[in-house]
């Protein structure tokens, strides 16, 4: 009996071991058509990119095997070679190529000269995700490319009562219905694939031909989300998504015929987009928010980022970004203009500690910049305003904090302010969750408060050194 016993766990126990071999997903890529090359593999899952694996050279004729995290599974994947160019060139080549992978073995013979040619570079028989893939955009080009002819006689006939003008609106309808019916039943037939997620982005939404340019544009935008499915959580792991809204938001901006009409364009776009996805899955709702929030921060829409503090306080609404939006609306509220700005604590030449409020200069502005020697923004910054002020000490007192923290960093800092004399320098401790940091509310660099030097009232805070020119000027 305990020999049985025994015999019976082995079996368990071999069998499990097979099952987790098995369910380990492997991408093996062979070169051919160059010598040797640089390989990188990349997820993009959700848009961003998460390099996975790195071979410094690969020759010809050799293959190379990736296992692949289950957590970027089923997903994206970027193939990145970097080869030798033509001789003499000295210039390095580069391709890139886009697959799926679903849990599934891929392999993928490449050739990075011509690596989107399948004749070329293709994978093995099995593979189905990048077969339907292909097979999908081949057929969506057709389709796009003769609904791209018709509108373009539409919207150039001159003649709109004639019969000949309304049968081109007609067989436009008929074709963009018999479009969006087909990917319905390719998203019926392709339901298990992964790449089936890819395919919502290419519904081609009704038009209102019998507007005007502007009516015609608004149609356009009332009927963008026809088709897409924000219950389908897999959408949000594809690289299309963001290119799809960006799309979408560039319809409101096209809209716009003043700055004043532009940001009122893009709030209306933020509040139309998350009610919709808010329909769906609890993570699609979150993404919309993250996205138009990361929008509103870069154009400095203030009204936008407060318009989303409704949604941060909505359970259902799975925001990564939902601490970021709460402190920034704090910050708006707390740090509006006229308002005494935060003080904080440095050491001046002689080593004594002095308050920002109390410290005395005959400039009548102080300003309060957060930066890091690592930033590219700051870079740009930090350069026209230091040409700027050398010239113009008498109007601006600069007071440069650092959020540099790591071991990388700091000597870049170290190294780079002596290379701007006149400028008080305070390295912050703890970086973006400093003390300094905190009290001002800053989520990224760089950041700019124009400060009254005689009553500490924040002025302004520009988003830009033309825009603090203006104020100062």
């Amino acid at each position: 009996m305990n020999n049985l016993i025994k015999t019976f766990s082995l079996i368990i126990a071999l069998t499990l071991s097979c099952y987790f071999v098995n369910a380990q997903t492997n991408l093996k890529v062979t070169l051919s058509g160059v010598p040797e090359s640089k390989l990188q593999i990349y997820s993009i899952a959700e848009g961003n990119n998460n390099l996975i694996k790195e071979f410094p050279s690969v020759r010809n004729g050799e293959q190379k095997n990736i296992e692949i995290p289950e957590k970027y599974l089923p997903g994206e994947f970027i193939l990145f070679f970097e080869y030798a160019g033509k001789q003499g060139s000295g210039r390095p080549q580069q391709a890139e190529r886009m697959i799926i992978i679903n849990k599934q073995n891929v392999v993928f013979f490449a050739n990075p000269n011509f690596i989107n040619n399948p004749d070329s570079s293709y994978f093995n028989e099995s593979d189905i995700e990048n077969k339907v893939l292909s097979e999908f955009a081949n057929q969506t080009m057709q389709n796009l490319e003769m609904l791209d002819v018709i509108q373009t006689f539409i919207l150039k006939y001159d003649n709109q009562d004639s019969d000949f003008y309304k049968s081109g609106i007609k067989e436009f309808q008929d074709r963009r219905k018999e479009h969006n019916d087909w990917i319905d039943n390719q998203l019926k037939e392709h339901k298990n694939l992964f790449c089936s997620n890819m395919f919502y982005f290419y519904y081609v939404p009704d038009v209102n031909w019998e507007g005007n340019i502007m009516e015609r544009q608004q149609s356009l935008i009332d009927n963008y989300f026809t088709g897409m499915d924000f219950t389908n959580k897999n959408i949000l792991r594809t690289s299309y998504l963001k290119s799809w809204m960006d799309n979408y938001v560039n319809k409101y901006i096209e809209l716009a015929t003043s700055q004043e009409m532009l940001t009122e364009l893009f709030l209306e776009a933020g509040e139309k987009a998350i009610e919709e996805s808010k329909k769906g899955d609890p993570y699609f709702y979150g993404w919309m928010v993250d996205y138009f929030f990361n929008g509103y921060e870069m154009m400095n829409i203030q009204e936008g980022i407060t318009m989303l503090e409704k949604y941060t306080k909505d359970p259902n609404c799975m925001t990564y970004k939902r601490k970021e939006i709460d402190k920034r609306v704090t910050g708006i509220q707390n740090l509006t203009d006229g308002a005494i700005s935060p003080d904080f604590t440095f050491k001046d030449e002689s080593g004594k500690d002095i308050s920002f409020h109390n410290y005395k200069t005959k400039a009548p502005y102080k300003l309060v910049l957060f930066w890091s020697a690592d930033c590219k923004h700051c870079h740009a910054l930090i350069t026209e305003l230091f040409a700027w002020h050398k010239n113009n000490k008498s109007k601006l007192e600069v007071f440069a904090l650092s959020l540099d923290e790591s071991d990388t960093e700091i000597p870049k800092w170290e190294k780079r302010i002596p290379e701007l004399p006149g400028w008080i320098h305070i390295l912050t401790q703890g970086g973006i969750n400093s003390k300094e940091a905190e009290s001002y509310y800053i989520l990224s660099t760089p950041t700019m408060f124009l400060v009254d030097a005689k009553t500490n009232k924040i002025v302004a805070s520009p988003m830009s050194f033309e825009e603090l020119m203006k104020i100062i000027n």
